[in-house]
C-alpha cells in the first residue's frame, strides 16, 4: 500500500477480515500515527517540565482493539 493513500483498499479490508496476517498488519501500519496520537500522556520530570510521549501500554490495548474490530467485521455483499 503507498504511504500517501487516504484510504485502506477494499481487498486489504477484506482480507484482514478473513485472518490474512498481512493485511491486518497493513491496516495497523496505515492507523500507526492515529494510534500513537490517542496514547500519548503527559510526564513530567522534577523540574516540572511537561514531556508527551506514547503510552506503549495504551497502544497495545488500542492495537488490540482494532484487531478485534476487524475480526468481527462483517462484510455484506448485495
Amino acid at each position: 500500500m503507498d504511504n500517501n493513500q487516504k484510504h485502506i483498499p477494499f481487498a486489504v479490508i477484506v482480507a484482514a477480515t478473513n485472518g490474512d496476517e498481512a493485511a491486518i498488519q497493513e491496516i495497523l501500519k496505515f492507523y500507526d500515527g492515529y494510534i500513537s496520537k490517542l496514547s500519548l500522556r503527559q510526564l513530567y520530570d522534577e523540574y516540572g517540565n511537561v514531556y508527551m510521549v506514547v503510552d506503549s501500554e495504551l497502544k497495545g490495548r488500542i492495537q488490540a482493539a482494532v484487531m478485534d474490530m476487524i475480526a468481527n467485521f462483517e462484510i455484506i455483499v448485495i
